[in-house]
């Protein structure tokens, strides 16, 4: 019994590229700029809401499954005192991009709490992936991680999952984005490809557009 557990691997991609662009787009925005900073401030929640629904699934769906069946109490001790630091750290994100809504001068906050948060998601992103991803893979059935991926999306709004699956597909590579899309039902795979993708393209241009110009260009070739 395994499963192909690569597609999270590639959902993780997301969360640590975005919360590290998310400071540095901050710091670049002007205070006067108002519709720049509605934007990335309400990009910046939709990923903090994406993430902890990822990490409350994986508290739901992975944890007990693997506790369960015996293995490795204490990396799950790990994980989970890890995801509340996380959580703590996005609390703080959460309130600095409250206050910047507020008061336009405020983007240091944001830029600070970004980089607080960044570092410790990383670091426990790239020890699940070595270390509790191999195990779900011979834990869990292909049903039960199908559930995982199904509660992820299903945790955004219809139109803004189209548009966070470009955030996945951004930096996969040709095999990766196959595999994922493949797994996609048809008329989702043309709902993206029409609706999506444009979308995905459209608004990353617009958040990183005072940054390094190849981030643009990778996103929304």
């Amino acid at each position: 019994m395994s499963c192909d557990t690569h597609a999270m691997v590639v959902v993780h991609r997301v969360f640590t590229r975005e919360f590290r662009l998310l400071g540095e787009i901050a710091a670049a925005t002007p205070p006067s700029d108002a519709d720049q900073i509605r934007r990335v401030v309400r990009h910046g929640r939709e990923m903090l809401t994406a993430l902890h629904h990822h990490h409350h699934s994986e508290d739901e769906l992975v944890w007990p499954r693997l506790r369960s069946a015996g293995l490795e109490a204490a990396l799950i001790d790990s994980m989970e005192s890890q995801h509340a630091a996380i959580s703590a750290a996005m609390d703080a994100l959460d309130a600095a991009l409250t206050a910047w809504e507020s008061d336009p001068t405020a983007a240091d906050q944001v830029t600070l709490t970004a980089a607080r948060l960044h570092p410790i998601l990383a670091e426990h992103l790239a020890d699940e992936e070595n270390t509790v991803l191999p195990l779900v893979a011979e834990t869990l059935t292909e049903s039960q991680w199908a559930e995982l991926g199904e509660r992820g999306m299903a945790s955004l709004p219809k139109r803004r999952a189209l548009v966070f699956l470009g955030h996945i597909l951004e930096d996969a590579d040709d095999l990766e984005r196959q595999n994922f899309l493949r797994e996609i039902p048809a008329p989702v795979r043309a709902l993206y490809r029409f609706l999506g993708a444009p979308a995905h393209a459209r608004e990353t241009r617009l958040l990183r557009r005072d940054l390094d110009p190849s981030l643009t260009e990778r996103a929304t070739s």
